[in-house]
């Protein structure tokens, strides 16, 4: 192991290449010491006096706090016992990294040291390397600490109805103290917090239950205060199973302002006829149609899809892929979700990945399903075999799921590239600026990546002719939560609707906020409700997310979670964003809980700025709107409603 006490095996080649990425690394930041970060010189400053002196740099290496000591017995065969009846079922490539680690969790519930041994000399990975990659994602514990793991969601939607009060009810009755790991004292389960379950707007709050020895997830929904009592008895005894799925309670609602528009949801498409017309049709045709649609991406972007599928045609290559990003990650959206719980729906969905693939040329076409929505699988699976079945032309393709493990930045397409490559799912940095993933994107071959949306869209499309979309008459789909009452499935007509054509529709009552386009996106109030939905700059973000806040919210404790999402969900590459969401989200929550904060806000206002600039990804890049508006609100005296 390393001199310097890291339990992480070593040798010559593995420091060498350790040496050459931190210093590029570190060539890339745009902090050169660390005591040219204001929050580090300040602590300097404040404990040693001495920022730059022998002293300081003595104390700052001669001081340790305990580590709890780890047996590094890595060839410990108990172990990694079974091991082998996995690793024979895949190839011995690092793609398969993913798959082999979720199927080795479900049977032990941890992933053991020798067990990660044994998956490095399957994939001619080094320990150390999967060590790192398994850090970077939520589901995958490292040490057994109990046989079930209970993760309870903090969105919105579920601090509104509860959730707070609920983490606290259940903390105090299993004496769960959370600097050890949150292990209940009788060591029944372990509890942990996550940003986003996403079917938990089906009764919120809710948790998710994974024990060993499954391949599924559990649900536990409606823990309201009260069924306090029987819920938490319920949990202790964690031998009785629980629904895999709760009860579905979203209502589904299409606007009547689109008077005889198309409507996705309302309209079953042929697959098999719209299969075989795409065939048909060629290649270029087939584009030309997607592009008169006025089809564009769902995910939040807004790119045009006919130019993604042109430019991934006309780019020569022996390989090229189709990804579907199913990792819906984004607090409050659950539009996706909805299509691939549907028997239909996601049938069209598998459709409209397959026409792509006879379009652009690909073989291979994967969807990327987040970990919570694993129940999935089954019934995603079955629908490919009928999809393939139905549509002969697309019998040829190679259709796989791929489960991700919990980040939400898995849901950026060059960290889902990273993430089914079998490499930690973090954005890419080296690629210029001019090169898309239609040139080099999975396993750096031409690929589309579209959202479950646009898929969906797709065959409807190939079918019923450009002519039916077109501008302004393409269907979008909006999940709203928050204070209504019960999320609703929207679909709309992107032509000329605003916030409050939809607050008219759907009979929303006292409603003064509203969270458009995820927690990455600043609250709106009153006089921006007339402003349209799009996804150009001026119009409000028609990602898919709406989240309604009536007069009795308490919209300070909404900006505070959403900076806690944004400084728990960064992938931490980028120093601006990684330093920056946290200090935001300190510098938030001591405002609001004492009226003042000890930060200096030009700094914060500086950092937020280069967060902007610098940031590899959107995440990075949208601190900077919400930090500002964040502060903006809770420096008012009365909010703008």
């Amino acid at each position: 192991i390393g001199g310097g006490g890291q339990p992480k095996p070593t040798n010559l080649e593995i420091r060498q290449a350790r040496t050459k990425l931190t210093f590029k690394e570190d060539m890339d930041l745009p902090l050169r010491k660390s005591h040219d970060n204001p929050e580090i010189k300040a602590i300097y400053e404040t404990y040693l006096k001495e920022p730059l002196g022998h002293n300081s740099h003595h104390y700052l290496h001669t001081t340790y706090t305990s580590q709890k000591v780890r047996d590094m017995n890595l060839y410990n065969s108990n172990e990694a016992a079974g091991l082998d009846e996995i690793l024979a079922k895949y190839p011995k490539e690092q793609e398969y990294l993913l798959p082999i680690i979720i199927e080795e969790h479900d049977k032990k519930g941890y992933i053991s040291d020798p067990s990660i041994v044994k998956i490095s000399e399957h994939l001619g990975m080094y320990p150390a390397q999967i060590d790192s990659i398994l850090s970077s994602y939520h589901y995958f514990p490292r040490e057994h600490t109990s046989d079930a793991h209970v993760y309870m969601c903090t969105c919105h939607n579920c601090m509104m109805k509860g959730q707070g009060r609920l983490l606290k009810t259940i903390q105090e009755t299993y004496d769960i103290n959370k600097t050890h790991g949150g292990v209940a004292k009788d060591g029944s389960f372990t509890l942990h917090t996550l940003n986003w379950l996403g079917y938990c707007v089906n009764d919120a709050p809710a948790m998710m239950i994974k024990r060993k020895g499954t391949n599924y997830v559990e649900t536990f929904t409606g823990l309201l205060e009260d069924n306090i009592d029987q819920r938490l008895k319920a949990l202790k005894d964690l031998k009785k199973e629980l629904p895999k799925w709760p009860k579905n309670n979203i209502k589904e609602m299409r606007s009547q302002r689109d008077g005889n528009g198309y409507s996705c949801m309302n309209t079953q498409a042929p697959i098999a006829e719209a299969t075989k017309k795409a065939v048909s049709m060629g290649p270029e045709k087939v584009i030309e149609e997607i592009f008169k649609s006025n089809l564009v991406g769902r995910g939040g972007a807004g790119f045009r899809t006919g130019k993604k599928w042109e430019s991934a045609y006309k780019t020569p290559a022996t390989d090229k892929y189709v990804v579907c990003n199913a990792d819906e990650g984004l607090p409050s959206t659950y539009k996706d979700w909805c299509l691939l719980n549907h028997e239909v729906k996601r049938k069209e969905v598998f459709t409209g990945m397959g026409i792509c693939a006879k379009t652009i040329g690909a073989k291979r076409c994967f969807l990327y399903l987040r970990y919570e929505y694993r129940n999935l699988v089954p019934a995603l699976e079955q629908a490919i075999m009928d999809v393939q079945r139905t549509c002969p032309e697309l019998a040829d393709l190679k259709y796989e799921i791929r489960l991700g493990g919990g980040p939400y930045v898995a849901g950026e397409e060059n960290a889902q590239f990273e993430s089914i490559e079998g490499r930690a799912p973090l954005p890419r940095k080296d690629r210029p600026g001019n090169v898309f993933p239609t040139m080099e994107g999975l396993f750096h071959k031409p690929t589309v990546i579209n959202n479950v949306e646009t898929f969906f869209a797709v065959p409807h499309i190939i079918q019923q002719g450009s002519q039916s979309f077109g501008e302004g008459k393409m269907p979008k789909l909006l999940s709203v939560t928050g204070d209504v009452d019960a999320p609703i499935l929207f679909e709309t007509h992107l032509n000329n609707y605003s916030l409050n054509h939809l607050l008219k529709e759907i009979d929303a009552k006292d409603i003064v906020a509203a969270e458009i386009g995820g927690c990455t996106e600043p609250i709106i109030f009153g006089s921006k409700f007339d402003t349209l939905f799009g996804f150009g700059k001026g119009t409000l973000n028609a990602v898919g997310s709406v989240v309604l806040f009536n007069s009795s919210c308490d919209l300070g404790k909404i900006y505070e979670n959403k900076l806690k999402f944004m400084s728990e969900e960064s992938c931490k590459q980028c120093v601006p964003c990684r330093d920056g969401s946290y200090i935001f989200h300190r510098a938030f929550k001591e405002l609001r809980d004492t009226g003042k904060t000890s930060y200096n806000m030009r700094a914060l206002s500086v950092a937020s700025e280069s967060a902007a600039r610098s940031s590899i990804c959107a995440h990075g890049k949208a601190l900077e709107g919400l930090f500002k508006a964040a502060f903006d609100f809770m420096n008012k005296t009365k909010p703008s409603y």
